[in-house]
């Protein structure tokens, strides 16, 4: 009888554990300026945070972890988190390695990669690149923005509980 029930144990913590990762599946959905302007305007109601990042840029590799982080603590008290890649999505190779950082990241926020030349991006936010993070509160405005050297997570977590109030 304890070899069943310990049969039975290991079972469903295999099988959950299954379960856990087809949940956590990384997705990256190209979109253009206008339809991530949607993304953010579907999520009236939630704080959304924007991280705007590169694989090409390592300051933004090395604060993804804090977004990831945030997303995952106060997700389920109403902040979207939404990961925009500006790499090229033309390029094959550099989309492989967004996915392969994001799946390293346990990034399982909405990730999307901007169809977009710089150029355009460029002068909607104007920046010169990332990284960037936009803050936006539950009626879609936009509150802050962080750019280059201003980004502190410390600072953009006490925003974001600010607003989730």
């Amino acid at each position: 009888m304890r070899r069943i029930a310990w049969a039975f144990i290991a079972f469903f913590y295999a099988s959950a554990g299954r379960g856990a990762a087809a949940d956590d599946k990384i997705s990256v959905d190209v979109v253009s300026y206008t339809q991530l302007t949607d993304v953010v305007k579907g999520l009236h109601g939630k704080v959304v945070l924007v991280d705007l990042w590169g694989e090409f840029c390592l300051p933004c590799k090395k604060e993804f972890p804090r977004f990831v982080a945030l997303h995952r603590k106060y997700k389920a008290r109403d902040l979207a988190a939404v990961s925009v890649s500006l790499d090229d999505p033309d390029d094959a190779e550099a989309k492989q390695r967004v996915e392969e950082f994001l799946t390293a990241q346990k990034a399982t926020c909405r990730n999307l990669l901007l169809n977009e030349k710089p150029a355009v991006w460029q002068a909607k936010w104007k920046i010169v690149g990332p990284p960037c993070v936009f803050l936006f509160d539950r009626d879609g405005k936009l509150v802050q923005r962080w750019a280059d050297q201003e980004i502190d997570y410390a600072v953009i977590e006490k925003r974001v509980v600010e607003l989730l109030k």
